[in-house]
């Protein structure tokens, strides 16, 4: 019986950390590219899990050659889906965009879409991103 037990309590175990590690499964940086409508350059983004579950994401791109850092507004993570929302500024336009984006392999892929401060379309486009190594 105490046999049993020690099993039971091994096997839920393994399922417990099996589950923790998958939901990690995004956790890193990636670096890759955006390509819209108006423009493209490269982006990274790099994602964190602390210990209660919850996510955070650093996000910078180009566009032409300046280098833009944003500012995290959230993060959902489900599963191996991604939707991150950031804030940002390009010679004086503030502007908010939306990655969603999917795990495929070691490789995260996806749209994006940009609206100004105003809440007007601004840009839309898809995205990839590999995790580094």
């Amino acid at each position: 019986m105490r046999r049993l037990i020690g099993l039971l309590l091994l096997s839920y175990l393994l399922v417990l950390s099996s589950v923790t590690f998958a939901y990690a499964g995004l956790a890193g940086k990636y670096t890759g590219t955006w390509s819209g409508s108006q423009s493209e350059g490269t982006i990274k983004v790099a994602l964190t899990q602390a210990e209660k579950g919850t996510w955070s994401a650093d996000v910078s791109f180009t566009l032409g050659d300046q280098e833009v850092k944003c500012t995290t507004v959230s993060v959902k993570v489900d599963g191996e889906k991604l939707v991150v929302v950031y804030d940002f500024s390009v010679s004086g336009l503030q502007a908010e965009s939306t990655i969603t984006g999917q795990l495929k392999g070691s490789t995260l892929e996806g749209t994006y879409s940009t609206k100004g401060a105003d809440g007007s379309h601004v840009d839309d486009g898809t995205w990839k991103a590999s995790l580094a190594k």
